[in-house]
């Protein structure tokens, strides 16, 4: 699939379609993954985090387990839990130090949060190009957006395609 670059109309009012195929599913869901998520439910206890300082504070005994399992995994010090993928983000992005006035360049194509959790730190997204065959971003408009404030990229994998 190549993208007409020189298309005078969006495809909304008309012009030609970018994306002419369907994307492939991909379920990385198993009988394992439905066990275990099977056997916390059945409990009635999800996380048991209270949002007070004490035992509970870093979660229940399955948040617990489930983070030494990842740093035995992972051959890491530490593994930490948190309730969305969004505030996954903004962790990650105040764990590499991300200041106010600092740039990061992502994706324009994925999830507002992508954008939204640089802007908590005060920092401010760059938006690079992506590619027309990925929806990814296109490493060559990546390093076109590196400049003396790039902190770092967030590089956003779009249907699991993260080549």
């Amino acid at each position: 699939m190549k993208m007409d670059t020189n298309m005078s109309e969006l495809a909304l009012f008309g012009g030609p379609k970018t994306v002419t195929k369907t994307f492939s599913h991909y379920n990385s869901i198993g009988k394992e993954e439905i066990e275990a998520v099977k056997s916390v439910v059945e409990t009635g206890v999800l996380s048991d985090f209270l949002g007070s300082w004490g035992s509970k504070f870093f979660g229940g005994k399955k948040i617990q387990e489930l983070e030494r399992a990842w740093e035995k995994s992972f051959k890491v010090n530490h593994a930490v839990t948190v309730n969305s993928n969004t505030s996954g983000l903004i962790a990650a992005l105040g764990a590499i130090g991300v200041e106010p006035g600092d740039e990061v360049i992502v994706s324009p194509w994925t999830m507002s949060a992508s954008a939204t959790s640089i802007l908590v730190w005060n920092a401010i997204p760059v938006f690079a190009d992506i590619e027309d065959e990925t929806f990814n971003l296109d490493p060559v408009s990546i390093e076109k957006n590196i400049s003396p404030y790039t902190k770092a990229i967030m590089v956003p994998d779009i249907f699991g395609a993260c080549r």
